[in-house]
C-alpha cells in the first residue's frame, strides 16, 4: 500500500465513519508526519512507518475485514 492508499482509506473511513476514534486519530497523525516531510521524501517516511507498525495489517485490513463483516451480515 502505498502513501496515497493510505491516505484514500482514511478519507473514505472519514466519510463512511466505520473506524472508532483511536483509528481516527492514529490516522490524522500518521498523515501529519508524513506529510511534514519533503514530497519527495513521503514514500520512504511511509513504507517506514508501515513496516515498523504494520499499519496495513493490523489496522487498514482489520476494519476492512470488519466492513465485509458487517455487509455480509445485512
Amino acid at each position: 500500500m502505498k502513501f496515497k492508499d493510505f491516505a484514500a482509506w482514511c478519507n473514505e473511513r472519514a466519510c463512511d465513519g466505520r473506524w472508532g476514534l483511536q483509528t481516527a486519530l492514529a490516522c490524522i497523525e500518521i498523515e501529519s508526519s508524513v506529510r511534514s516531510k519533503s514530497f519527495w521524501k513521503r514514500e520512504k517516511a511511509w513504507q517506514k512507518i508501515n513496516s515498523e507498525w504494520h499499519i496495513e495489517e493490523l489496522v487498514v485490513n482489520e476494519i476492512n475485514n470488519m466492513i465485509l463483516e458487517q455487509e455480509g451480515g445485512k
